[in-house]
């Protein structure tokens, strides 16, 4: 019985902190949020303050790799750029951005530059423009 005790006790204890949401961004350090950043992600929202709500990005994927390299993925066709998180001053309530550089059509102008890194989750990347003009999430895949 001592044995299952401590079974489920260590369970729980690792179920509760795999389940434990990072969208406190300020108590995420820059290596945490790199290694959440990792993976194959899609866009599951984007709103461009003069577009409103978008489908720009529908049928993208974006492979974010531990080397600093980004690949955006649309049909056959890939783009290629880097990425980079680091302290940022831009907004007193999200301490970390990411930059991305790529190019390559109007979506991925639409991506590069410095994003705000509102809330970083092993399944959730949230990032906004440093206005309030820009933001998208990423799903992870």
């Amino acid at each position: 019985m001592k044995k299952v005790t401590i079974l489920l006790a260590t369970a729980f204890t690792v179920l509760a902190f795999a389940s434990c949401s990072k969208d406190d961004i300020s108590k995420v350090t820059i290596t945490e949020a790199e290694k959440l950043a990792i993976g194959s992600w899609k866009v599951n929202y984007y709103y461009d303050n003069s577009d409103g709500v978008s489908n720009d990005f529908n049928g993208y994927t974006f492979d974010i790799n531990p080397d600093g390299t980004v690949v955006a993925h649309i049909g056959g066709t890939d783009h290629y750029g880097t990425w980079l998180i680091k302290n940022s001053d831009d907004d007193p309530n999200y301490d970390k951005e990411i930059e991305f550089v790529i190019s390559g059509d109007a979506q991925m102008d639409k991506l590069d530059g410095k994003w705000l890194i509102t809330e970083v989750t092993d399944t959730t990347l949230k990032l906004k423009d440093d206005t309030p003009s820009e933001e998208i999430h990423f799903t992870n895949l």
